[in-house]
């Protein structure tokens, strides 16, 4: 009798621990909420045309804003190709091996 209701006690106290831990986590969630929904109205302020026009009016002679042409809308076919890969290049894992020319390999002075 007395080991059921050591074993009762036990497990009533895990139980809370538990829901404890369960509160504490829910009440960390409403405050994250609570942040993205401030940080979304900061976003909104942020974001405002008005606003934005008026810095760019401020700031012009620094950020040199112009508009843009119709000939800078293109394609993604008219796009440049991409950069070629780089040389493979090996990297000295001894050091006996020494020091490597840039993308010259191990035979470079």
């Amino acid at each position: 009798m007395l080991g059921a209701a050591a074993y009762t006690y036990r497990i009533k106290h895990e139980a809370e621990t538990i829901e404890e831990q369960v509160a504490k986590v829910d009440r960390k969630i409403s405050l994250e909420k609570e942040t993205i929904s401030l940080l979304q109205a900061d976003w909104t302020v942020l974001d405002q045309p008005a606003r934005l026009q008026r810095l760019a009016n401020i700031y012009d002679a620094q950020l040199q804003l112009k508009p843009i042409s119709p000939e800078q809308i293109v394609t993604a076919d008219e796009l440049p190709a991409p950069p070629p890969a780089p040389l493979n290049v090996p990297i000295p894992t001894a050091p006996n091996m020494g020091r490597y020319a840039y993308n010259a390999g191990p035979n470079a002075q």
